[in-house]
């Protein structure tokens, strides 16, 4: 596949010319629209592009990178259209919307199904991730559409990485992270952790993040307009990076913020992301990659301690994994009581039922090999002491 796609460049097709001219022009002639509204993404998709200039991508990296920023964009234009012609959007409030913010491999996608299961809350659907915004004023064939374009797009990702299946499988209908919804602003961290952009993401954690959470915000205005429906329970690891501009836009926000031995979220954690950027680079190195992850990591627990410091201790939810697994009803039930969620009768039994189907369908252990990114717990420990002190985090490789 890189190989055809290196011819394709050799042939002058442009599938790899990547730069702010050519990417807006890609975007605007998908669309046929111009409007995207602020011009505040111009400076962090610049940023962006730089980086990915300096990055070894393979051609056929290149053409995904490419493939993601046109996306991006033009996920943008069509943002501010649906806007142009329904500005009563920009009414729908965002109440009290509850955020997981732990780092992955941590819990929070059993948390966020379960906390989903009554009536009166959602979660953000893949399809809704990767195609924001409605194709069809009629509900149920725009559904159909969007389902059906990400399930193209989830064919091509299983073909060039068959493994991510074991070790995070998405379908179109699973609930999962809401990061691509700050792809549209060009300001997400994932580019930088999941590809390797390290200088993007270095500029990016020096920046404030407010006007990219108010375009967030405004997106899940699009989404509630369209789509009306009761609280959203979000789940991203970014937003604890940034849990200032989240409060700032969101000052109403109910936070919980699961904690795990941070050495074995590292290395489950390394294991995931090495699929994506074998897929781009071709070669990677996994001990460079240790390093990153856990330095990007140590970085997000030590802002959002700095920042909770200054805020409500009702605002925001502390759970133990360990606790997670022991009584996931029991911790459901808590969270909801903490934060006035539907907890309506039969509830047991909708979490028990879910809990079954998630057994049925559970594929086999993840299994990973810390060494191979050069991780001991001597050197990961220290990183996180005051994040394991403060919140008494056990620790299973000491």
């Amino acid at each position: 596949m890189d190989r055809a796609c290196g011819i394709a460049r050799n042939a002058g097709f442009g599938v790899t010319e990547i730069s702010a001219e050519a990417i807006i022009d890609a975007a605007r002639k998908r669309t046929g629209l111009e409007d995207w509204g602020s011009d505040a993404f111009l400076e962090p998709m610049a940023r962006a592009i730089e980086e990915i200039g300096r990055a070894r991508f393979t051609d056929l990296g290149r053409v995904i990178i490419r493939q993601a920023l046109v996306t991006a964009l033009s996920n943008r234009l069509k943002v501010e259209e649906y806007f142009r012609r329904h500005p009563d959007a920009a009414e729908v409030a965002i109440e009290r919307p509850v955020f997981i913010l732990g780092f992955p491999r941590t819990g929070t996608t059993l948390l966020q199904n379960l906390l989903t299961l009554e009536e009166g809350t959602r979660s953000l659907k893949f399809w809704e991730l990767q195609s924001p915004v409605p194709v069809s004023a009629n509900r149920a064939e725009d559904r159909r559409i969007r389902i059906a374009r990400t399930e193209r797009t989830l064919r091509a990702a299983y073909l060039m990485a068959p493994e991510m299946r074991e070790v995070h499988e998405i379908r179109a209908e699973t609930s999962e992270e809401c990061w691509p919804l700050f792809a549209n602003a060009f300001s997400v961290l994932n580019w930088d952790i999941g590809s390797g952009l390290r200088g993007y993401g270095d500029w990016l954690l020096r920046q404030s993040m407010v006007e990219a959470y108010r375009y967030y915000k405004r997106q899940l205005q699009m989404i509630a307009h369209f789509r009306p429906t009761g609280r959203f329970i979000l789940k991203c690891p970014e937003h604890l990076w940034f849990v200032d501009a989240l409060l700032e836009v969101f000052p109403d926000a109910c936070l919980v913020w699961t904690h795990r031995d941070p050495f074995d979220v590292i290395a489950s954690y390394c294991s995931l992301i090495s699929l994506n950027r074998r897929v781009l680079y071709g070669r990677i190195d996994p001990v460079e990659i240790g390093a990153h992850i856990t330095d990007r990591f140590a970085t997000g627990v030590r802002r959002a301690m700095a920042v909770r410091r200054a805020q409500q201790h009702d605002q925001i939810y502390d759970v133990d994994f360990r606790a997670l697994v022991k009584d996931q009803a029991g911790m459901v039930h808590h969270i909801r009581r903490a934060f006035d969620l539907p907890d309506g009768p039969g509830a047991d039994a909708r979490i028990q039922a879910w809990l079954e189907n998630g057994r049925r369908d559970k594929r086999g252990a993840h299994v990973y090999d810390p060494q191979r990114y050069g991780l001991v717990p001597e050197q990961v420990y220290p990183a996180f002491s005051d994040y394991i002190d403060r919140f008494g985090v056990p620790l299973a490789n000491r």
